[in-house]
Parts: structure tokens; C-alpha cells; sequence
């Protein structure tokens, strides 16, 4: 699902109007389509009440109203600004008038269009769309209060009026919705919170014409069949060299958990071979845990973390790699430092850099430049912000550039983690994950997402693929245990139990 700010929204209407759609057509499709998903929602709709505006989203509203009509339903119009202003929007407000629906002016009888809406099964918001600014005001006040205290089931056209589309900032007053049926694509109001779950259950509603994938928009949302697309069936004439040698380089003695849950995550998720490389100290709390992966303890310093002389042993496992995982739980210490910058010189697979790999990193400016293999960094807001030497901002539209202007300046791949966690391509290419739950934020899950990433990058799926994917079903694992367990009882090991019947559903349909 793409996500489309306001401005190529209206870069892709004048597309669709260049190739042959009507202006009028995108209105009457756009309002037909949001009547037809209203008509279909399970609800006793006897009475329905539309909320028209004076510009174009108020002209969906008026064919919105005369299609609900033919449905069936009893409707009526509240003119909530007056008359409309905009010409295509007069013509389908004339035809509506023509139909001999129930219409009044807010502005003139306030008391019956309240009366109106209180009766009313279904409300629907069409004062304003895309392009609102600022806060309601005036009358707006009132009558937004009054929709938002009335018991109806709540449909807003496009976006709930008062939610500015291009940023996910909730105001303190808007139209309240059950549920947003939008034009065409998302808008990051929809795609982001807090103002995603302001705007309901999300409906997308084709304005005639299909959405261009290399037209110019924020971000992706992923979605289970765009991912499952990823993943390609295993061939019946295959060993385990067929799926790829995961080398995850992770752990030390006051952290053996990181390597055990980054390793757990490579085998579950199909990975041909599983090589868990870590500092010797942290043998026995490893060892206990994974029986799986091949373990390949290396020299340690006094610390229990990694010591340079690892790299001598180390050095034939990343020649065979198909992929290395590097960071989680290493410590910056000397001898992690030199590891890193071992595996940035020699390794000529794809690299994965959690944790302490991006702190250790975060000196080194040009690091993508240095390497011709692909490199992905998995950074949470404070590693980001050390990368960067800035905050990461809050508001979508802009995290989204961040992301993309970093992963094309420094020639890398990102994982920006956090609510809606994106992953950028050096390209500009940016998906925004769909799923997860604030359970996850916990210590852990981190490692396992990691691991996951390794796994299918070390099957041979493209880096970038790999972290979409990685993210979509480590979020999705987080929401299956929160479900089944709870919220606050989320564990990255009840996590990684869950991932074999998520992986199922992706066989499924391969």
C-alpha cells in the first residue's frame, strides 16, 4: 500500500486526468466506491447523515449520498460550511438537490441539523479532505463536538476532518471515525500514529484508476502478500548448502543471551546452516541454549568480550559466509572494534550491523562506501541519532526522509526501528512495517529481529527483502504473542516460538 503525501496526491490525479480520467469521473468513482463500502459494512444503516464541506471532498459526499440513496438507505445532507464553492462540487450538490434528499444548511439551521445527526445510525465526515491546515474553528466547533458525542457509527471520506494529511500530530478536536475510507493510496496521517488509530478501520477506494508503483510517494506500507511474495518455495533436490551458511558474530560473557536469540531466530527461519561465532567466556550459558547452530568460540579479553585475536579463527567462517550478522551484545570494546573493521575489509557477503556494530560505527562517516557487498544497519532512535549527530523527529513525513536520505547518502541499507519501523534502500526506496505492539519493547527483541534478517539474507533473499520481511513477521510474531499471552508479558523467546505457524501461512500461499 503506498503512502502518498498531499502534493503527489495531486501529482497523481493530474496523472489520471492525462490519461483520459475525468476530473468528475475521480469525484463520482471516489463517492460511489465509499458508499458501496458503507452499504457493505454489517450495520442496521437505516438513517444516514453526510456531513458535506464547500470544496471537492464535499463533492464525494454529495455522490456518496445519492449512491446510499439508490441503496436503499433513508439519507440526508448537512451543508456543514454552506453551499458548495467548488464548481465540480456545485454540479454533484445540484444533483443531489434534484434526487429530493433531505438537505440543510448548518449554517443557517443549526438546531435542525443537529437534530438530524442525533437520529442518525451512520454519520459521515465530508467537510474537509486532504487539504486542510490548521484548527476547526468557529461553528466547526460545536458541530464537531456534537458528531463526535453522537452514538452512530463514523465514516470520514478521505481523512477525518481537523487531521492535517501530511503529519501524524493529533489535535485536541476532529471528527471522529469508526472508519476512513480514503482515495487511491494512503496519507501519512493514515500510515502513522497516533493519528492512525484516530482514523479507524482503513478502507482504500479506487478513484478510477490504478496506482502507479514508480510514481513519486513517501513510503510503502507492507502487507502480508507483499511480503510473502518475497519467499520462493524450497526445491525438493536440495541439501542445507542450498539455503545459505548464517554467520552471526554476536555476544559476550555479560550479554550470551544476544548470540543465543540472533542465532535461535537464523535457524527457525530456515537458514541451511547457523554458525554462532562468540567470545569463549560466554561457552557455557550459549552452549545450554542452542543445540542447532555450530558454536565457534573465539578468543576473549579480560572482559569476556571479543578479543582481536579472534579474528584468525574467525577468518575461515566469513569466507564461507552467505551472510554475516554482526553487534548484538559485543560490547565497543578494542577487540569488537577490530572485528568490525575485519568484517568491513574481508567479508564480501551482506552484513548486518545491530547493536554495538552501529556504536561502533557511528565515527565512520563513509562506511557504505567502503564496501562493495551490501551492508544493513538496524539502528533504534538513540543509535540513530549517534549516526547522525541529530534527534530523529517525530513527525512521520520527515522520519521517512531521514531515513531515505541517509541510506542514499551513505550507500547503505537502514532499519530505523521504533513504532512503524522503516527500512530504506540506498535507491530512496522506503517501506514503512505494518505490524507490532509496544510489548515488544523489550529487551531482546532486537536480537531475534536481527537474526531473523540473517536467516532469509543468508537463503539468498536481496538484503533489503530480507529486513522487509524480517520486520513485517517479527512484528507480526510480537502481535500473535500478544494476543495469545499479553502485552506486557511479551518475550523475544515467546516471540520466536510463534515464528514457525507465521513462516506456515508464508508456505502457504507460495
Amino acid at each position: 500500500m503506498l503512502v502518498l503525501t498531499e502534493e503527489q496526491m495531486r501529482w497523481e490525479e493530474a496523472r489520471g486526468f492525462a490519461g483520459g480520467v475525468s476530473y468528475e469521473e475521480m469525484m463520482r468513482t471516489a463517492g460511489e466506491k465509499a458508499a458501496d463500502l458503507i452499504d457493505e459494512r454489517d450495520l442496521p444503516l437505516r438513517r444516514v447523515c453526510i456531513l458535506c464541506g464547500k470544496g471537492k471532498n464535499g463533492g464525494d459526499g454529495f455522490v456518496a449520498a445519492c449512491r446510499l440513496a439508490q441503496l436503499g438507505h433513508r439519507v440526508s445532507v448537512v451543508l456543514a460550511l454552506g453551499e458548495p464553492s467548488d464548481e465540480l462540487s456545485k454540479k454533484m450538490y445540484d444533483e443531489t438537490a434534484c434526487r429530493f434528499l433531505s438537505i440543510v444548511d448548518y449554517t443557517r439551521d443549526p438546531a435542525l441539523a443537529l437534530d438530524w445527526m442525533e437520529k442518525a445510525d451512520c454519520l459521515v465526515d465530508a467537510v474537509f479532505g486532504i487539504g486542510f491546515r490548521g484548527e476547526l474553528g468557529g461553528g466547526l466547533r460545536a458541530l464537531a463536538e456534537k458528531y463526535n458525542a453522537a452514538s452512530a457509527y463514523k465514516v470520514a471520506l478521505d481523512i477525518p476532518s481537523g487531521i492535517a494529511a501530511d503529519r501524524n500530530e493529533l489535535p485536541d478536536l476532529y471528527f471522529h471515525a469508526d472508519m476512513t475510507v480514503t482515495m487511491h493510496a494512503l496519507k501519512p496521517a493514515l500510515a502513522f500514529a497516533p493519528t492512525e488509530k484516530a482514523c479507524g478501520e482503513i478502507q482504500i477506494a479506487d478513484i478510477g484508476f490504478a496506482a502507479a508503483e514508480m510514481a513519486p510517494h513517501l513510503c510503502e506500507k507492507t502487507g502480508f502478500s507483499r511480503v510473502a511474495g518475497f519467499f520462493r518455495p524450497r526445491a525438493e533436490l536440495s541439501h542445507k548448502g542450498t539455503y545459505g551458511f548464517a554467520l552471526s558474530v554476536c555476544g559476550s560473557f555479560d550479554m550470551p543471551g544476544a548470540a543465543v536469540l540472533a542465532a535461535g531466530a537464523s535457524v527457525v527461519c530456515g537458514a541451511g546452516l547457523t554458525v554462532a561465532a562468540f567470545p569463549k567466556p560466554a561457552y557455557p550459558a550459549i552452549a545450554s541454549k542452542l543445540t542447532e547452530p555450530v558454536l565457534l568460540p573465539l578468543a576473549a579479553d579480560e572482559a569476556g568480550a571479543f578479543s582481536d585475536l579472534a579474528i584468525e579463527r574467525l577468518r575461515p567462517a566469513v569466507q564461507k559466509a552467505s551472510a554475516i550478522l554482526f553487534g548484538c551484545g559485543v560490547g565497543t570494546g578494542q577487540g569488537s572494534n577490530a572485528v568490525l573493521r575485519f568484517l568491513l575489509a574481508e567479508a564480501d557477503c551482506p552484513l548486518i550491523l545491530d547493536a554495538d556494530g552501529i556504536n561502533l560505527l557511528a565515527a565512520n562517516k563513509d562506511i557504505g562506501k567502503e564496501r562493495s557487498a551490501p551492508i544493513l544497519l538496524t539502528p533504534h532512535p538513540g543509535e540513530m541519532a549517534r549516526l547522525t549527530g541529530c534527534a530523529v523527529p517525530t513527525d512521520a513525513a520527515s522520519r521517512v526522509r531521514l531515513a531515505a536520505d541517509f541510506a542514499a547518502e551513505r550507500g547503505v541499507f537502514l532499519l530505523l526501528k521504533g513504532h512503524r519501523t522503516l527500512i530504506a534502500s540506498p535507491e530512496g526506496k522506503v517501506f514503512c512495517n505494518s505490524t507490532g505492539n509496544a510489548g515488544m519493547a523489550t529487551g531482546g527483541c532486537g536480537d531475534l529481529l536481527a537474526g531473523m534478517i540473517l536467516s532469509f539474507a543468508a537463503q539468498g533473499m536481496p538484503l533489503f527483502h530480507a529486513a522487509v520481511a524480517g520486520a513485517y513477521l517479527h512484528g507480526a510474531a510480537g502481535d500473535l504473542t500478544a494476543r495469545q499471552d499479553s502485552m506486557m508479558s511479551t518475550t523475544p523467546s515467546g516471540m520466536l516460538r510463534r515464528l514457525p505457524s507465521l513462516l506456515s501461512k508464508i508456505e502457504e500461499v507460495m
